[in-house]
């Protein structure tokens, strides 16, 4: 159930950042690269869309299994937040 909040967390904070990025780059006019920014939100939305969706967050999986997912949900948040500051700098920069 930790790994599905952390999933959740990291993924939200992506999506933000990625928002925050395409609307950034909008407003500086620069619209053909935001269309290329909306695909990085649509992959956010849909992972976070996987993530309510799963059935195997409650199953009792092996020690190595839950070792390997929690890894995984630590990179997801470390990059959610990595496209949050990407999301930030940006809006600072071009807006």
């Amino acid at each position: 159930m930790v790994t599905q909040q952390l999933y959740v967390v990291g993924l939200g904070l992506g999506l933000i950042g990625s928002l925050v990025t395409v609307v950034s780059l909008v407003l500086a006019g620069f619209v053909t690269t935001a269309v290329i920014g909306l695909g990085t939100t649509f992959t956010f939305a849909v992972g976070l869309d996987n993530v309510f969706t799963r059935k195997d967050f409650d199953r009792e999986h092996s020690l190595i299994y839950r070792v390997v997912n929690c890894g995984g949900a630590v990179i997801v948040v470390a990059l959610g937040l990595l496209m949050l500051t990407v999301g930030i700098v940006s809006f600072r920069t071009f807006v």
